[in-house]
């Protein structure tokens, strides 16, 4: 619970003015209980889903898959490095529900190639303030629930101009979509025991000039390292440090047996590694993607710690340093030509990918309004299996990463959206740049002039952020954003405590969930 001066201070913050004579705490709840309201709305609003209706070709290969669409009149192109592009279909054709067949066959081509691509789908439509020849907000979704478990998995906030709350909108002007989201290598939804199964992407309104999103291919990746790093890699886990999920370095992907890479550059507190019980004396492999000391040199978890969470006695954590080289590594390798197809998006052009299949990221010049405007439409679509440490580490799913380190002196034990902040500096902080508050006038209001804020705060169970709206009565004490306006509120927290304003601590103990 935060204290009166914490909760003073909060208000002061957004510009909340409690009822007269009501105390600091009731006040306190009374905005908690705002915004929950609205956050109860929100969920409500949620689509129920379908369930899973796509159907694997025989044999499940990418040879029968491509059998099955040309039985359905379209014809695939394969893209280099990775990627396939679909000609023939048209999406918006059935209110952009797929076959069941189609939908099948496509996911076995994702798990091989990584994505598909459609291009010229669409309509000539007008929605949320944009004209153009695009999929509407519940074709996207239709088209979405076709894949994985049927149902869509959103765990955004939900931009003003948004079609829907399941779509979230992206966008290099704040005012049309959230900015400056995923400038890193990561896959979407990693805060999460159950990542995304796939993810669609829609461009709505494509930039004259930079805007490219890129993919890298996580199998090819692995092929790329020497057959020692990968042993290495493969008993070793990321800790997400937005909720704590544990997922392994490489996994055996589920549809396509292939070997992969996953880790999220944003979002990685920690790497804990296994020791190789087999291993007489593990040697250090002379590479940037392991650490230059063995597992007996790194900082080992503490006794308490291992048996209240069920990690193995002899665990071990990376130093800093270790993070460090092997983040850039990592971030190398993904962007070499080999492993990296970048995506110049056309009107009408629809992305979907295979979540464990290929990472992702904005180019340079993506969240830059002076290359035209941008705006990608994406969803998230539920997994139907969690992606978890090999049972031979005997690891957890999840671990508490709101605590104190729990590893010996020197590891890296890290909470919150902690950004690419590894590389000597090449730090590509990530921030959402919120729309400009909307002004209510006195003449609908006239006891008071009140702005609408965005509040978005995360569950302290499941770690999924969610949208929030609380009337405030003045914006005075909020930061000016630059180019005039103030920014709506972004809050992180537990149920009855708030941790984070706008990215700045009030509380202690935040952690930001950078969707």
């Amino acid at each position: 619970v935060l204290s009166d001066e914490e909760a003073k201070r909060l208000f002061e913050r957004v510009g909340f003015e409690p009822p007269p004579q009501m105390s600091t705490q009731d006040a306190l709840m009374l905005l908690m209980s705002i915004a929950k309201q609205q956050a109860d709305r929100e969920a409500r609003q949620q689509r129920p889903g379908r369930g899973r209706t796509a159907v694997y070709p025989a044999g499940a290969t990418a040879e029968a898959a491509e059998t099955v669409l040309r039985e359905h009149g379209a014809m695939c192109t394969p893209i280099n490095p990775c990627g396939i592009e679909i000609m023939g279909l048209d999406v918006p054709a059935n209110n952009g529900t797929l076959d069941p067949k189609v939908a099948g066959a496509l996911e076995v081509l994702m798990a091989a190639h990584g994505l598909v691509l459609l291009r010229g789908q669409g309509r000539q439509v007008e929605e949320s303030g944009v004209s153009g020849r695009f999929l509407t907000g519940e074709q996207q979704c239709q088209l979405s629930e076709s894949f994985g478990a049927g149902a869509l998995h959103s765990t955004h906030g939900v931009h003003p101009e948004s079609p829907c709350r399941d779509v979230f909108r992206l966008s290099n002007d704040p005012n049309r979509g959230f900015n400056s989201v995923g400038p890193e290598w990561h896959n979407d939804g990693s805060f999460c025991r159950e990542v995304f199964g796939h993810v669609v992407y829609h461009i709505v309104k494509a930039p004259e000039g930079a805007g490219d999103t890129r993919f890298a291919h996580l199998g090819i990746a692995v092929d790329k390292l020497p057959p020692a790093v990968v042993a290495r890699l493969r008993r070793c886990v990321s800790v997400n440090s937005n909720g704590g999920a544990v997922h392994p370095l490489v996994h055996k992907h589920p549809i396509s047996g292939r070997e992969s890479l996953y880790l999220h550059l944003g979002m990685t507190g920690c790497i804990i590694e296994v020791p190789d019980p087999a291993a007489a004396e593990e040697a250090v492999v002379d590479s940037p993607l392991c650490p230059s000391k063995t597992p007996a040199d790194l900082p080992r978890v503490k006794a308490d710690f291992a048996e209240e969470h069920g990690l193995p006695p002899d665990a071990v954590a990376w130093r800093v340093n270790d993070m460090d080289t092997f983040f850039s590594g990592f971030s190398d390798l993904l962007d070499s030509p080999e492993v990296c197809y970048s995506h110049k998006w056309e009107e009408g052009d629809v992305v979907i990918i295979d979540n464990l299949a290929v990472a992702h990221k904005a180019a340079p010049g993506a969240h830059d309004l002076k290359n035209g405007l941008r705006i990608l439409h994406r969803t998230t679509i539920l997994s139907e299996r969690p992606l978890d440490p090999a049972p031979e580490l005997k690891l957890p799913h999840t671990l508490p990463t709101d605590g104190p380190c729990p590893f010996e002196e020197g590891a890296v034990w890290r909470e919150g959206y902690v950004g690419f902040r590894w590389g000597g500096g090449r730090s590509a902080q990530h921030r959402i740049e919120a729309p400009a508050a909307r002004k209510i006038s006195r003449a609908h209001h006239p006891a008071c002039a009140e702005h609408m804020y965005n509040l978005k705060l995360r569950g302290g169970t499941g770690g999924t952020p969610v949208l929030w709206r609380v009337r405030a009565r003045a914006a005075a004490a909020l930061p000016a954003r630059s180019g005039g306006g103030s920014d709506p509120a972004l809050i992180a927290g537990f149920p009855g405590r708030i941790l984070l304003w706008n990215g700045v601590e009030v509380a202690g103990g935040g952690r930001d969930s950078g969707q």
